[in-house]
């Protein structure tokens, strides 16, 4: 029997696996320091517009990751060019440090209606912390004029990807209300799960997040739409009836997929570094040269067959965040456990901790019209046990 799949969302495509930082908590650099430097040829270039040609539903998006993809500049152009010269109906982004942006780039980038994920750790004393150039130097003022940019001819608002590491929970909160003051409120602030939260750095994280709640609940109460990962977690786990179907993501061969500087086609982008490093040959699904082969169903039957569950089974007991939990990142369980399926501990007590620290202002906003159109909300169907 032949299994159609339904038609990707989203390639996102390492050009380069090169970066011009030296992130201390960085999962390429951090798990796989001596990470092979890749570049993707033209051959390659040509044959993932071949690929996008046949495998990407119309309008569907090439994303651009790595390493920094702005290193490879002309990686970048190539394939956006190319694709416009063709008439593909592809959309185009970037997920970027920001410090490379330059007026041209971020001319270039506008005239073909990039979107831009920008990376930034807060203001510039818990940026510096651990986003740092090789030499240690800070990377705060390089990103902070590339954001500028952005925000001048792309994006007056961009989404911040925003890095919380145990020693950089303090001093977050003061971080926001300067971003928001600014008019930044896109702020996706998530934490390091591939280190142990002991109880002290968990108890520092809940003294932080109730401030975050405080300063969110006037926000929304005031009609300022600021996105928190944190509040997100919170409403769906307290707000949805039954547990997601952790088989609805976006990954896994399904909804997107990771393409290798080499153009071999990974479950999601982050197994790209351990492809590279590893050489494990079930990570590759396919290229861009001859499609899919049957690894990607394996991925996707094997992922389908059971529910994701804690390294910590017992935790899974009593969750809190069971009904919106699909798992986490399933390459970074797969590189600590081996096993897609396995949660990291810190993940777990992290989640259960937000549900608990935000169910106030879940129950107060629920019905809040500017918190159910900032998190999708259509009517209130509080499920608090």
């Amino acid at each position: 029997m032949v299994v159609r799949l339904p038609l990707l969302e989203e390639l996102t495509v390492w050009n380069t696996s090169a970066c011009n930082l030296r992130c201390e908590y960085c999962f390429v650099y951090r798990l796989y320091e001596d990470i092979p430097r890749q570049e993707m040829q033209i051959e390659t270039m040509d044959n993932l517009i071949h690929f996008a040609m046949h495998h990407l539903r119309a309008n569907g998006r090439i994303w651009f990751f790595g390493g920094e993809p702005l290193v490879s500049f002309e990686t970048m152009k190539y394939i956006t060019e190319k694709a416009r010269a063709e008439n593909l109906a592809i959309q185009f982004g970037v997920t970027t440090n920001c410090t490379l942006i330059d007026e041209e780039k971020a001319k270039w980038m506008a005239k073909h209606g990039y979107g831009v994920l920008c990376s930034l750790d807060g203001l510039q004393e818990l940026h510096d912390k651990h986003r740092k150039y090789a030499d240690g130097r800070g990377s705060w003022s390089d990103a902070w004029n590339g954001i500028k940019l952005v925000r001048k001819y792309i994006n007056s608002n961009p989404q911040l990807r925003w890095t919380m590491s145990i020693d950089t929970v303090e001093g977050t909160v003061k971080s926001m209300k300067q971003l928001i003051k600014d008019g930044l409120t896109n702020l996706a602030i998530d934490c390091v799960y591939e280190v142990e939260w002991d109880e002290d750095a968990l108890e520092t994280l809940r003294k932080e997040l109730t401030e975050m709640r405080d300063l969110l609940d006037t926000c929304y109460s005031n009609g300022i739409q600021v996105f928190s990962m944190f509040a997100r977690d919170a409403a769906n786990a307290l707000m949805n009836k039954s547990r997601m179907r952790w088989t609805d993501r976006c990954g896994l061969g399904i909804g997107s997929v990771g393409v290798t500087p080499k153009g071999e086609v990974t479950p999601c982008h982050r197994f790209v570094s351990s492809v590279a490093t590893l050489n494990r040959q079930e990570l590759i699904i396919g290229d861009v040269y001859r499609g899919f082969n049957p690894n990607r169903l394996t991925w996707i039957e094997g992922w389908s067959k059971i529910p994701p569950y804690s390294e910590k089974p017992e935790l899974c007991l009593e969750c809190n965040f069971r009904n919106a939990c699909s798992g986490g990142c399933i390459a970074c369980n797969y590189d600590l456990f081996g096993d897609a399926h396995v949660v990291p501990e810190s993940f777990c007590r992290i989640k259960q901790l937000t549900v608990e620290v935000f169910k106030p202002l879940v129950e107060k906003h629920s019905g809040n019209p500017t918190f159910m159109q900032l998190y999708g909300i259509r009517a209130p169907r509080m499920c608090i046990e």
